[in-house]
C-alpha cells in the first residue's frame, strides 16, 4: 500500500513540475469530467483549480465543476482559462481522515497551487465541493504565506469544513472566501450526515461565477496575449436562497475595476 502512495505522489510530481512553456491554442469549453489544461498547456491568463466532490467521476466531476468552469471560461474568453481538476480518490470513507480529506488530494492540489503560483503572470482561483471544499481547506492553509496570496479567490459548496474552521479557510484571507452552504446541508454543521440539498448546488454556478470573476477584475486581471478581448461581467445573480436563510451567504462585491 505504501509503494503505490509513493507511485502515486510521483505521477503528481512528475505531471506538474514540467509545465508546457509556450501557449497552446487547443483550450475550449470544459467537456466531460477531465481537465488538465494547466499540466497540457502550461500557463494562462487565469488558472482555475477544482476539486470534485465525493464519489464524482474524473477529476472535475459532473455537477458543479464543469459548470463553473465554463462560467469564467464565458467571462474571460475560453483561450484565456486553464481549467485543472485535482486527482484524487474521492471515497465516501476518505472523508473520515483528519481534516476531512485524503493526504493524497492534499499533496495533489498542493502541487497544483505551487505549479500555478509559478507563472508570473497568471491569476489563481480555486473551488470545491464537499469533500473537495475540505480539500481545498487542508492544501491552502499548508501553503507558505506567499503562495497564499497567489490565490486571488476561493469558493466552497457544502464545505464539509465549515464549521470545524470556523467559516472560514484558515491563515487565507476571509474577504477573497466565500462558503455556500444550502439551507438544512448538515455537512456544513460539522456532521457527515447527507441529505438531498446536499446535491443541490449547481443552481449556485452563476453566484460563484460572478464572485471569481468579480475579484479577478479587481486584482486586476490581464490577458495576454489575448488582452484586447471585451470583458462582459454578468449582472449579479439573484440569490437562489432566501436571503434571511440559515445559513446565509454574504452579500456579493461590486468590481473596483470596471470591464472593458
Amino acid at each position: 500500500m505504501i509503494s503505490l502512495l509513493f507511485s502515486f505522489l510521483s505521477l503528481c510530481i512528475s505531471a506538474v513540475s514540467t509545465l508546457p512553456t509556450a501557449l497552446q491554442p487547443r483550450q475550449t469549453w470544459t467537456m466531460g469530467c477531465w481537465a488538465h489544461e494547466l499540466t497540457d498547456y502550461g500557463c494562462k491568463p487565469i488558472i482555475f483549480i477544482w476539486a470534485k466532490a465525493t464519489i464524482e467521476p474524473g477529476n472535475m466531476g459532473v455537477t458543479v465543476g464543469p459548470q463553473l468552469s465554463d462560467g469564467l471560461k464565458a467571462v474571460f474568453g475560453p483561450e484565456n482559462v486553464a481549467t485543472q481538476g485535482v486527482d484524487y480518490w474521492g471515497f465516501i470513507e476518505t472523508n473520515f481522515y483528519p481534516g476531512g480529506a485524503p493526504p493524497w488530494g492534499i499533496y495533489d492540489m498542493q502541487l497544483l497551487l505551487s505549479a500555478a503560483s509559478s507563472c508570473p503572470d497568471s491569476r489563481i482561483v480555486a473551488a470545491g465541493y464537499s469533500q473537495g471544499a475540505a480539500l481545498t481547506h487542508r492544501a491552502i492553509e499548508g501553503l507558505s504565506a506567499e503562495m497564499r496570496d497567489r490565490i486571488v479567490a476561493v469558493v466552497t459548496f457544502g464545505d464539509t469544513q465549515t464549521w470545524q474552521d470556523g467559516g472560514r479557510i484558515r491563515g487565507y484571507d476571509t474577504n477573497r472566501t466565500l462558503i455556500i452552504c444550502n439551507v438544512g446541508d448538515l455537512v456544513c454543521t460539522g456532521t457527515l450526515y447527507v441529505f438531498p440539498t446536499h446535491f443541490d448546488y449547481i443552481k449556485w454556478v452563476p453566484t460563484a461565477t460572478y464572485y471569481l470573476a468579480s475579484k479577478l477584475l479587481d486584482d486586476g486581471a490581464v490577458l495576454p496575449p489575448n488582452g484586447n478581448v471585451t470583458i462582459s461581467l454578468p449582472p449579479v445573480p439573484a440569490s437562489p436562497q432566501d436571503p434571511d436563510a440559515v445559513p446565509s451567504v454574504p452579500p456579493l462585491p461590486t468590481p473596483a475595476v470596471g470591464a472593458t
